[in-house]
């Protein structure tokens, strides 16, 4: 008897442990960022996105999903722009998102990041040179975006990321970025 009530015990466990799973991913992708504040205009800098995230679903439309990802940043003049200048910025992001699924393949997130500077390089003319001192460590930002997941293991974001304050602790510069990313659901 005393084995019937363990072997129940663990069978009630195994189920609350199923019914909250988490679900991994992980992230490729690139970045189109622009500058508030730089007096550049356009999504002209690309850079990298790349990272990992563990998502803990609610109810069969509702997860969260935290993670961390690398991502390039930064500003690049434009064909109309009258200075030269190219701003590289290096993050690491920290996702927290809760994510919404609309229809069966498209769903909606929205969420904060919290981004820590790794690097920051500008180019005026005269080749690269550091300029971390002139950004702040950490830039908090929202982002939202769509989902769309044509296969069972792959899923497909466009993302805006922005920041809510200044990146810069001389001016205001605050980052804007569309993201371009490919889910792998591992």
């Amino acid at each position: 008897m005393r084995y019937v009530g363990l072997f129940l015990c663990a069978l009630s466990f195994s189920s609350i442990v199923y019914a909250q799973s988490f679900q991994a991913y992980a992230e490729l992708g690139i970045n189109a960022s622009q500058i508030d504040g730089d007096d550049l205009f356009g999504y002209n800098q690309p850079g990298l996105r790349i990272g990992a995230h563990v998502a803990l679903p609610l109810d069969s439309s509702w997860l969260v999903r935290g993670g961390m990802v690398f991502s390039g940043k930064g500003s690049r003049h434009g064909e109309r722009d009258l200075i030269f200048q190219i701003i590289r910025l290096s993050y690491l992001e920290l996702p927290l998102v809760a994510q919404y699924a609309l229809l069966e393949q498209v769903s909606l997130t929205a969420g904060f990041t919290v981004n820590y500077l790794i690097g920051a390089q500008q180019d005026l003319g005269g080749g690269f040179e550091s300029s971390r001192e002139n950004y702040r460590n950490i830039d908090v930002c929202y982002t939202a975006g769509v989902v769309y997941k044509p296969f069972d293991n792959a899923s497909f974001s466009i993302s805006i990321i922005n920041g809510l304050a200044s990146a810069s602790s001389l001016e205001f510069f605050r980052n804007r970025s569309l993201a371009f990313s490919l889910f792998y659901h591992l």
